[in-house]
């Protein structure tokens, strides 16, 4: 097992969603996640991965069952498992009114990831389903809102770290003998 900092843990974890196709704002919302998980539970490296393999197979949630939540309508599953990370940026950037909470939402992949990232807001999931990759969840309003997560280091065993920097490499700029010349990397004596 390798020791990581907390701030280790939300940078590779925001690479790597990157890397498996997330927008930089949402990386960056998955990497300070991370983060809370890494806080709470030792398997936020497994976690992670399974984010980042599993990334293109979610659906994000279409603005007709949008519109059915905020009404306070009954959800109706679609063909594939909700995206957790694009239905908490929904939940979070256009906050549902009082009375559509409690909000139960159908075939949430990955709610670990969904609960993350509702964590330092005014909604929380009703009950935490821990490591499964898909669940209906219950969205309510949390009576107040979290602190920061700290305290902590992200463990993390070697395989998992090595897949996970595979993905991160996924947001590196290809080498060429070009940018080399023109002074890329720290392979030649600065010249300013």
């Amino acid at each position: 097992m390798i020791d990581l900092s907390l701030n280790e843990v939300e940078t590779l974890s925001t690479k790597a969603a990157r890397g498996a196709g997330f927008s930089w704002g949402l990386a960056e919302d998955i990497g300070r996640a991370a983060r809370r998980i890494a806080v709470e539970d030792d398997n936020w490296g497994l976690a992670m991965l399974s984010l980042a393999k599993n990334a293109q197979s979610f659906a994000a949630p279409d603005p007709a069952r949008a519109a059915r939540w905020r009404k306070g309508e009954t959800d109706k599953p679609a063909e594939t498992p909700l995206c957790p990370i694009r239905t908490a940026a929904l939940l979070l950037d256009d906050p549902l009114p009082a009375s559509a909470l409690p909000l139960a939402i159908i075939d949430v992949g990955l709610p670990v990831w969904l609960d993350a990232m509702l964590r330092r807001s005014a909604m929380r999931m009703a009950r935490p389903v821990g490591p499964v990759t898909r669940a209906d969840v219950v969205i309510e309003r949390r009576p107040e809102i979290e602190q920061p997560a700290s305290g902590r280091r992200g463990a993390i065993d070697e395989r998992t770290l090595a897949a996970l920097n595979s993905f991160a490499a996924r947001t590196y700029v290809p080498e060429s003998e070009g940018s080399r010349v023109r002074g890329a990397g720290g392979g030649r004596v600065d010249d300013e």
